[in-house]
């Protein structure tokens, strides 16, 4: 008799060996005298590949992302299934077990507990097992007792036992899986083409929790087919043959049709017992399942103990409140028989006639007027930015204006060389809000400003599911520059590209789910939809620009506006006001002289009647006082139309300082690269010499490498600090993009790597807070980093021949709470320029063309745009000098 503890210490049992006898042909040698041969018999033991059970953990952990998308997985299979619905139950309280007969040599080690699974170990009659006595191979029983349970319910076509055996069961094997670019066979009853085919969907359950049950029946009078196993004995299992699976049949008392997946034994209980748990759940699957069309074709109802929720009433309440929608078609066109986009965009009047922050009032001028927009909307379509649109105007349908506008196939061709495929057909829809005109909660449902936030974003969606992608992937941020704009917002705007199965089959997931593989048909689907992102940018902002010209228009017309000069204007109302305030002044005082002869006047009936007269002529005078003072006032220009005037000239200064300050550090960091150019452009020349002597000696391959790997490098590195330029251009600035401060530095230290080795700077991030999170303008963050480091760089070559540098060349970039210390070995600056470092114009480089005393307050500008800032610290080094530059980075820290 074995005990366990030995059981578990015993490999298991090779196969069978089996002898092959293998002949060898050798020449020049008769090893057995007689024809050149060697007859060599080698008795090898057949072994076979076997798959640790640990592995399913891994790739469970791997494949899913989170527990809604664990979710997800199985609500696709329901939809596979071919059910008409689904319902996800979740009871956090229930109770119950299972219980499974086996060997001790099989079960005995498999009693690890989980969260919310105790499991017992007994005997037949059920009395406990003494461990040290129990044979291998005696006869025992496992209870699993469990708490909470996670069901998704389908009415599908449901699975036999013998699927369930060879194909549920057998990781990574699906009956839908086809060769890789071809069509899937569709669904009898609804005639869906199939979402998945890689059979792994089921791993990601082990999220939920411990215990795997499928019950399954393919018709209301068949048998109910029934499997279950635990995930926690994929810890403790060698491989997965070792893994216990119960599989059974019962009667199907219930008369159930389709597939019920359930997890017993709920992972992390608190969290799905939290208060307002459901709706998170209801808000994360209405961003995995599409809120606008796979809820009217494939119901979803999410119930977890006594509250349920359904992804319809979601649906319906979100796109009603829209101001804009943008809506594609990619089809096939009937005259070239190739791809074209048909785009519409349609705006609701309130987009434009809205009061929310209207500094010129255009809402109360054109659509609170007699004629309520009358006369824009016909001026609208023929007004320049609307002429690339076709375009009409509705004073009474829901959408005030209609665009469109059509893309042949062969104008994304033009925009890209690498090569492409047309995707297939597909249809995508953009909803853009007003989310401050937004009413905290829709009537009957949850649906207020932040859950729109919490589904904000452009999904893609294959059959109604979402194809999960990061971030902003289709760069929204992207057409919103540095001054003020028009276009779509991140949070703002809901959306979904919505493909199929069937016609886009050409697209392949991922196998994490996360994206689709980039291939050629991927780049012809992206191609496509950043064509719909910048049409519905450029529909957007044509019709608001074009509003702001029809309401300058009017300004233009008014009688007091021709020719008119704002601080001219202003000039004027200021010397009006001051002849206005001398006439009443001198006016007031002949009045008052009059008053005080009536007060000195006697009380004879002859007095009384001339201080009549008197009082008639100073009131009379009184009036024509008045009355000059207000013609003297109107003759002055309208306040209002003045005040407008000198706003828009101050706002279009404010873009333009922005534009010219953002220019300028391109410009600055341009010329940077142009030396750096130099620099690398004379080693690629230096080497190319040395190849051409090597090449008229040996010419050996070794003495070539070398050469080779330094032109390699440099061509890295010119292409490392062009990619630094090109973010910072007016067409790829983004206004705000989320991310990790660390992973910016790194990400800029790794682009300029060569050039700081061919400087001789060693470069150090010290990671003091590598946490820190920040909602900035990447582009401009990127030229503050870039200014401050240049300026090292340059001051630790002067440093270095003038034998200033406090020690070996060296710059630390040092992430802090609130930002970025920079700080050098170089000389430091000098103290009577401390204070005047950032000012303009305020430079210690004694070549002008190098220095012109712009890169540090041009940084400033970049960082106030933000409510940022930049210091030097009083931190001094050994020469006496400050030399640490601190960026304040707090006011777009999103830690806090």
């Amino acid at each position: 008799m074995r005990s366990w503890r030995e059981a578990h210490r015993v490999p298991a049992a090779p196969l069978a060996g089996q002898e092959d006898a293998i002949e060898e042909q050798h020449g020049g040698h008769d090893h057995d005298g007689d024809d050149g041969r060697r007859r060599v018999r080698l008795t090898e033991t057949q072994s076979r590949l076997r798959v640790g059970a640990h592995v399913l953990i891994q790739l469970g952990s791997e494949l899913v992302t989170d527990v809604e998308q664990a979710i997800l997985e199985c609500v696709k299979n329901a939809y596979d299934a071919d059910s008409e619905d689904c319902k996800i139950e979740i009871l956090t309280r229930e109770e119950g077990s299972l219980v499974e007969a086996g060997t001790f040599g099989r079960l005995g080690h498999l009693t690890q507990p989980a969260e919310s699974v105790n499991i017992t170990l007994s005997d037949p009659a059920g009395d406990p097992i003494d461990r040290d006595a129990v044979d291998l191979d005696d006869p025992v029983v496992r209870r699993l007792s469990y708490t909470g349970r996670i069901s998704i319910i389908d009415h599908g076509v449901g699975l036999t036992r013998e699927q369930l055996d060879t194909s549920w069961l057998v990781i990574s094997q699906s009956i839908k899986r086809t060769a890789s670019g071809t069509r899937k066979a569709v669904s009898k009853k609804t005639g869906r083409t199939p979402l998945g085919d890689k059979g792994l969907g089921r791993l990601g359950t082990m999220k939920l929790g411990d215990i795997l049950l499928i019950e399954t029946a393919t018709s209301p009078t068949a048998p109910l087919a029934k499997a279950y196993f635990r995930w926690g004995d994929c810890t403790r299992a060698t491989i997965i043959d070792d893994i216990p699976v119960v599989v059974k049949e019962e009667d199907n008392t219930e008369r159930f049709q389709g597939t019920k997946v359930s997890v017993l034994g709920l992972s992390d209980m608190p969290e799905w017992r939290r208060k307002g748990r459901i709706d998170e759940i209801t808000r994360s699957l209405a961003r995995l399942i599409s809120p606008f069309e796979a809820a009217a074709t494939f119901p979803v109802t999410v119930k977890l103990d006594d509250d349920a929720r359904s992804l319809v009433t979601v649906t319906k309440d979100i796109a009603a409140g829209a101001v804009a929608e943008f809506t594609f078609r990619w089809e096939r066109d009937p005259t070239t028989d190739t791809g074209r986009l048909v785009a519409v965009a349609q705006f609701r009047k309130r987009l434009l006639a809205s009061k929310r922050g209207d500094k010129n009032k255009r809402t109360e001028r054109i659509f609170e007027g007699a004629d309520e927009g009358a006369k824009f909307a016909d001026a609208l379509p023929g007004m320049k930015r609307m002429r690339g649109f076709k375009s009409k105007v509705s004073q009474t349908a829901p959408w005030y204006v209609e665009m469109t506008r059509i893309y042949p196939w062969t104008d994304f061709q033009l925009d890209n060389d690498a090569s492409m495929l047309d995707p297939g057909p597909f249809r995508a829809a953009f909803h853009y809000f007003h989310l401050d005109e937004w009413p905290a909660a829709a009537a009957g449902n949850a649906i207020s400003r932040g859950f729109i936030k919490g589904v904000a974003g452009i999904a893609i969606l294959r059959d109604g599911f979402r194809v999960r992608s990061q971030g902003d992937w289709l760069g929204i941020a992207a057409g919103m520059t540095s001054g003020s704009t028009y276009g779509m917002r991140v949070d703002n705007t809901v959306g979904y590209f919505a493909l199929t199965g069937a016609e886009n089959f050409a697209l392949t997931e991922k196998s994490d789910r996360e994206g689709f593989v980039e291939d050629a048909a991927y780049r012809g689907f992206f191609q496509l939809a950043t064509r719909c992102r910048d049409f519905a940018n450029d529909a957007m902002e044509a019709v608001r620009r074009s509003l702001d010209e029809y309401a300058k228009k009017l300004d233009d017309e008014h009688p007091a506006a021709v020719s008119i000069d704002p601080l001219a204007a202003v000039e004027r109302n200021l010397q009006t006001t001051e002849d206005a305030r001398s006439l009443l002044g001198r006016r007031l005082g002949e009045l008052q002289d009059g008053f005080e002869v009536l007060e000195r006047a006697g009380a004879s009936p002859a007095d009384a009647s001339s201080a009549r007269t008197q009082a008639m002529k100073l009131a009379g005078d009184a009036i024509v006082a008045i009355e000059d003072a207000r013609r003297t006032l109107e003759a002055a220009p309208p306040a209002e139309l003045t005040l407008r005037r000198i706003q828009e000239k101050v706002e279009a200064g404010e873009e333009q300082a922005v534009a010219l300050f953002e220019s300028a550090a391109v410009g600055l960091s341009a010329r940077g690269l142009a030396h750096e150019l130099r620099t690398h452009l004379s080693e690629i020349r230096r080497r190319a010499t040395a190849i051409q002597n090597v090449a008229k000696g040996d010419g050996t391959e070794t003495a070539v490498m070398p050469h080779l790997r330094a032109i390699r490098g440099s061509c890295a590195s010119i292409s490392g600090a062009a990619s630094q330029i090109d973010p910072m251009l007016p067409r790829s600035r983004a206004v705000r993009d989320t991310f990790k401060l660390a992973d910016f530095v790194r990400d800029y230290i790794a682009n300029r790597i060569l050039t700081f080795e061919q400087e001789g700077v060693k470069v150090t991030v010290s990671p003091r807070a590598p946490r820190l999170t920040v909602r900035a303008n990447r582009a401009r963050l990127l030229q503050v980093l870039d200014n401050i480091v240049r300026n090292s760089l340059y001051w630790l070559r002067v440093g270095e021949k003038a034998k200033l540098n406090t020690g070996p060349k060296s710059i630390d970039i040092e992430l802090t709470d609130f930002g970025i210390v920079v700080s050098d070995t170089g000389p430091g600056v000098k103290q009577d320029l401390e204070d005047a470092i950032f000012e303009i114009f305020v430079s210690d480089k004694p070549d002008r063309d190098v220095g012109q005393g712009l890169g540090l307050f041009i940084i400033t500008q970049l960082l106030a745009l933000d409510a940022c800032d930049v210091a030097l610290l009083e931190d001094r080094n050994a020469n006496g000098r400050r030399y640490r530059f601190a960026v304040n980075l707090a006011p777009i820290s999103v830690n806090a």
